[in-house]
């Protein structure tokens, strides 16, 4: 029998999360007879925010990533993976440097941002060693994953020097989804968003836009972030305060996304939006501003939804789909094959198989 591949996927935590749920899921799924998944984690299990199944999973049970360099080496040094793979960019640096202790490991980053979009709406500062680490951790990097063409595009602008190891792979539709249709009373819409609270996700444009629609409706906001109370004092200045339900956080966002009539993206950018995805999967269409990242990846026009590129056309689309709806298994379909779990964790294996034989 051929000798299973070990692979050691790193996250900073299990709360809720895109990168936590892509990178567990994809630790779940792979083929058991050729992979050996191994998942550490350095915050604490009572943080996790969902289950993990089939997989070994080390907790380090720390606050902060720096606190858990040393552990991450004595857990490489004591689980000896022939791959390691890390998401989120601070994880991957701090991880990566480590390669020079570890040259028969191959290792691996998920990228997990827009870089250029995220530097206006996060204001981070990196210190000039953080951008030496960064920079070092990209050359010891044996294969990077983007999750979309916007996002490799801007990798390899940034460090052409890398081309060769960047590969694209969309994220899986996560949810094993039931075939089910729900038949919704496009009479009353039942309008949905969901992500992060922060101005990045662009719920200001949505609200000014809904706060001119001449028919009624429900809007409903999951997630939570430090950007909530702005955001309801945005909807309260709008006279929307009847209109809005604010839901923290939820196990059940299939069963809100299969009741709603439309999804509403307002991002400025999406590493890969799997909230959008998802609505697409259970048959709800989508309108999302067309910005940087995967989501012009997903939406097809006028098939499972539309992209804009302002206000006044969110407003125009939203009005067109009360009137005519589009198919409900014809969204379904428009993402189920090419986002498949057997699509892309395929793809996945094929970039951990041809590391191991390089």
């Amino acid at each position: 029998m051929e000798k299973t591949i070990k692979i050691l996927f790193i996250l900073p935590s299990l709360k809720a999360g895109g990168a936590e749920r892509v990178v567990s899921f994809i630790a779940q799924n792979l083929d058991k007879t050729k992979f050996e998944p191994i998942l550490l984690i350095i915050g604490f299990e009572k943080d996790a925010a969902f289950s993990v199944t089939g997989v070994e999973i080390h907790f380090l049970n720390k606050n902060r990533v720096l606190q858990g360099v040393t552990g991450i080496f004595s857990k490489l040094r004591f689980i000896k993976p022939q791959i390691v793979m890390t998401s989120i960019a601070h994880l991957t640096s701090v991880t990566a440097i480590q390669a020079l202790c570890f040259r028969k490991t191959k290792f691996v980053a998920r990228e997990a941002n827009i870089k250029k979009i995220t530097k206006i709406y996060h204001n981070n500062t990196t210190l000039p060693f953080g951008k030496t680490l960064s920079k070092i951790s990209y050359k010891l990097l044996d294969a990077i994953i983007c999750q979309s063409k916007d996002m490799a595009d801007e990798l390899i602008e940034l460090r052409p020097k890398i081309s060769h190891k960047v590969h694209i792979i969309n994220n899986p539709i996560t949810k094993v989804l039931s075939s089910e249709i729900e038949t919704n009373d496009n009479s009353f819409p039942q309008y949905i968003t969901v992500g992060r609270l922060h101005n990045e996700k662009g719920h200001n444009r949505i609200l000014d836009t809904l706060s001119v629609l001449d028919f009624d409706f429900m809007y409903t906001i999951i997630g939570s972030g430090p950007h909530k109370q702005l955001i309801k004092d945005k909807v309260e200045e709008l006279n929307l305060t009847e209109k809005v339900k604010w839901i923290d956080f939820t196990n059940a966002v299939e069963n809100h996304l299969r009741q709603s009539t439309v999804f509403i993206q307002g991002s400025y950018a999406e590493g890969f939006p799997n909230a959008l995805l998802e609505s697409c999967a259970v048959g709800t269409p989508v309108i999302a501003f067309n910005a940087p990242g995967g989501t012009s990846e997903i939406i097809v026009d006028g098939i499972n939804g539309f992209l804009v590129d302002s206000e006044n056309e969110l407003k125009e689309k939203l009005s067109q789909l009360r009137k005519q709806p589009l198919d409900r298994l014809q969204i379904i379909k428009s993402v189920t094959d090419k986002f498949s779990k057997e699509q892309i964790i395929g793809q996945y294996e094929k970039v951990f198989s041809n590391l191991i034989k390089s």
